[in-house]
């Protein structure tokens, strides 16, 4: 799902048809909907773009936290419960990204597969059908 700001652009207004005739405004509808379309796509790939670096960033940061972690007690503090805590919160959000990042990416496949290609050689490539798979970390546990 493409973030609501993104989902919210529309680039269309009025076009006055007593001036212009019906078949040079349809034109100009047509190239107001691909203008959108384009811009949606465009700040869809920017927004997965930084959204796999925040994740990067974060889960490298997180890593060390957790490497440095104190994961032995000592006489004053006992660091089992808080760094099984950090670590297990850690993994649910790194998770919680790569789901994000995977649904921004499906959305942006999707976008590929609606819209028109010139390349002759690209048409044969794109699948007729979507297919939706997630990481093995989200399969249901029997």
């Amino acid at each position: 799902m493409p973030p609501k700001i993104i989902d919210k652009v529309d680039f269309s207004f009025k076009i006055d048809e007593s001036i212009i005739n019906q078949d040079e405004a349809q034109v100009m509808y047509n190239q107001m909907r691909q203008i959108t379309k384009d811009f949606r796509t465009q700040a869809m790939k920017l927004y997965v773009q930084l959204a796999a670096r925040e994740n990067e960033i974060l889960s490298n940061e997180i890593k060390g936290i957790i490497e440095r972690f104190p994961n032995e007690n000592d006489d004053r503090f006992d660091a089992e419960p808080g760094y099984a805590a950090f670590k297990q919160y850690h993994e649910l959000r790194e998770k919680r990204m790569k789901l994000e990042i995977e649904q921004s990416l499906y959305f942006l496949f999707e976008q590929r597969v609606e819209g028109e290609t010139n390349n002759p050689e690209e048409e044969e490539i794109i699948a007729p059908t979507l297919i939706r798979s997630v990481g093995e970390d989200f399969l249901l546990q029997q």
